[in-house]
């Protein structure tokens, strides 16, 4: 009995079996989806030797290196300085003037979207020698007291939040530059980093003989400021320049638009010398307005 239902099962199951290749619907399946999968096994294979060509194309074209130390500039000039490496930014501190003789940093995408938060205390550079300013100078002085490091670039760590509240970070900036085109250009910058990963960013102050000096401790007044900025990661990688007098500025960032030899002219540094030189020369001397998006 048992083994005479098992007998039936099993003829029932062959009949089933051959009545899967009976139906026309069901070959066509079958050949579409074994045609989809040996297009889909060819294009991965495909992707994956794409993706290994890129790989040997962005080590073989220099432009895509990762060069060590890419945002320091070099003075040609000799100025005062000393240099001090902090967890968010590089500064080169300029004893005489009280002041920044630079700033320089990377600014990644990650890092924007960090969550810390300020305390908003100024204070002395541990890391700094020689007289620094102070909240007193800039008491009653018309001035603010404008980040070179924006705080809001350093929201990624708590050392570099704090960190970027050091005087050595720190210039006298006209209110109506600092809270209008400086910050707009800050947060451009940030949405630059969205898009393109990474900028390099280099800042400063541009300060003359009979420079104005504010409190007790003569911290010089610049007459203006700069910045300049370059794309590295993106093809082919973008600069470009921006001179900012030190006074109420309005309107758009255009205006204030320059190449980076322009910038490297008044301020008596070269950046971004770590670039192969033909690359350098290129990319300095000239801007793409509409990349930048001004």
């Amino acid at each position: 009995m048992i083994q005479s239902k098992k007998k039936r099962i099993s003829r029932t199951l062959k009949r089933k079996k051959k009545r899967v290749w009976k139906s026309p619907f069901d070959i066509m399946c079958f050949f579409f989806f074994l045609f989809i999968g040996i297009i889909l096994f060819f294009y991965q294979r495909l992707s994956v030797r794409q993706t290994e060509r890129d790989v040997l194309s962005l080590i073989k074209d220099q432009s895509y290196q990762v060069y060590s130390g890419l945002e320091i500039p070099e003075f040609l000039s000799k100025y005062p300085e000393q240099i001090i490496f902090h967890i968010g930014y590089t500064v080169s501190y300029n004893e005489e003037w009280r002041l920044p003789n630079w700033v320089a940093y990377e600014l990644i995408r990650s890092e924007i979207q960090g969550k810390e938060k300020s305390a908003g205390i100024f204070s002395f550079d541990p890391d700094m020698k020689g007289i620094s300013a102070t909240n007193k100078d800039y008491l009653h002085s018309g001035y603010d007291k404008g980040h070179l490091a924006p705080v809001a670039d350093m929201k990624w760590n708590a050392i570099a939040m704090r960190e970027s509240f050091y005087f050595s970070n720190i210039c006298p900036q006209h209110p109506k530059l600092n809270r209008r085109c400086w910050k707009d250009l800050e947060e451009k910058i940030r949405d630059w980093v969205i898009a393109d990963s990474a900028i390099v960013i280099v800042c400063g102050p541009l300060v003359e003989e009979g420079a104005k000096v504010i409190g007790n401790n003569r911290v010089t007044v610049p007459q203006g400021f700069f910045k300049v900025l370059l794309s590295p990661y993106v093809s082919p990688p973008q600069a470009v320049g921006f001179i900012f007098k030190n006074e109420a500025s309005m309107g758009s960032l255009r205006k204030y638009v320059v190449t980076v030899d322009s910038v490297e002219t008044v301020t008596s540094m070269n950046f971004f010398k770590q670039l192969p030189d033909k690359l350098e020369n290129k990319i300095e001397s000239q801007f793409d307005i509409s990349y930048w998006r001004l």
